[in-house]
């Protein structure tokens, strides 16, 4: 059920208290979909955003600092008291400090970074630059990448594509190229033609060795090749 969307609006801000922070315009025009629905700001550049659906009845909120989280996503009801009660709450704490020294993941992964005395050799432009046109031109299964965070993990055994890759594709958490440590592509696909259930299947190689040599220095990025392995692998740090 639709309802008036100005009324809910002015219900909105009546009813909450932003202390210190200041509401920020919001544009309501948007009659579909998911949408802002509240934004205060705070010094420091701290905002607590609201989103919610065409219906306003439920919705999802958290806290940013520089565009990135700094606190957990949660559901709540918007047209009810319990649910402006929640608002309230989340305010009351910003307001009381609780946010203020939380780290942005950004500036997590440059505390770990400097904590281990790590040097880097890629940047966000040169890693985004490189996934598209992987993306874009590299279908097969040529891709592995280890992060910052998976220290003890053991490495990858086997390759896939970035197409296929939740965290560059899918959902609220998208990789931050920043965490990449290294990134191996391996040139050689390997296409199979299945023949029949008695006729074992037709395997073929496929050498992409020179489009990802052209992709590599086309954007000026290091890497190291490793031929027994058929990869080059791209340092994020060392």
């Amino acid at each position: 059920m639709q309802i008036d969307k100005d009324l809910f609006f002015e219900s909105l801000y009546k009813k909450l208290n932003p202390r210190s922070g200041v509401f920020q315009p919001i544009d309501n025009t948007n009659e579909t979909g998911w949408k802002k629905v509240l934004d205060i700001k705070w010094k420091g550049g701290i905002h607590y955003i609201v989103e919610g659906y065409s219906h306003y009845k439920w919705g999802w909120c958290y806290v940013m600092r520089n565009g990135q989280f700094i606190s957990t996503m949660s559901y709540i009801a918007l047209r009810c008291d319990d649910g402006l009660k929640f608002l309230q709450h989340h305010i009351d704490d910003i307001e009381d400090g609780k946010y203020r020294n939380k780290k942005t993941w950004h500036e997590q992964i440059k505390s770990f970074v400097e904590e281990k005395s790590l040097v880097s050799y890629m940047n966000n432009t040169k890693w985004r630059e490189l996934v598209n046109d992987l993306m874009e031109k590299a279908p097969w299964d040529c891709v592995q990448y280890k992060t910052l965070f998976e220290k003890n993990a053991p490495e990858p055994d086997v390759f896939w594509n970035l197409h296929g890759d939740e965290d560059f594709n899918f959902g609220s958490k998208t990789l931050d190229l920043s965490e990449i440590e290294w990134m191996k592509i391996k040139h050689v696909e390997t296409v199979r033609e299945h023949i029949g259930l008695l006729v074992p299947d037709k395997i073929q190689t496929i050498d992409h060795k020179s489009l990802i040599l052209e992709i590599l220095q086309k954007h000026s990025i290091p890497y190291e090749y490793n031929e027994s392995e058929q990869t080059f692998t791209i340092y994020g740090y060392r």
